[in-house]
């Protein structure tokens, strides 16, 4: 197996940028949902026109959600090794939000 390149580095860390990306704008889109709505039915309703129909389970955008913070997580990790401070910081703070929005969709799940 080939070592990790600092070309590659840099690659893995936008693609860890953009996998966090998709779980900020569902937290995002759901907290526009509750200011639209007036009461917690009407939010869910508003909140599940914004996605397609096999995503309106009771879980299924929390368990995207999860599985896209994980994968931001992984990605991080391996990328804390590209040399940089510029770099070094966006991966930390990619790790630190990825964690914090995975912690925040495991407790809505309780």
């Amino acid at each position: 197996m080939k070592p990790l390149t600092p070309k590659l580095l840099k690659i893995l860390t936008f693609m860890g940028l953009f996998c966090l990306v998709i779980p900020f704008s569902i937290v995002g889109i759901w907290v526009h949902a509750f200011n639209l709505g007036d009461n917690q039915a009407e939010r869910v309703s508003i909140f599940n026109n914004y996605f397609p129909d096999f995503l309106h389970g009771i879980y299924s955008t929390t368990l995207l959600s999860l599985a896209f913070c994980v994968i931001a997580i992984i990605l991080s990790i391996i990328c804390l090794k590209v040399s940089g401070k510029l770099w070094k910081i966006l991966n930390i703070a990619i790790l630190v939000i990825s964690i914090s929005l995975f912690l925040l969709n495991l407790i809505s799940m309780m």
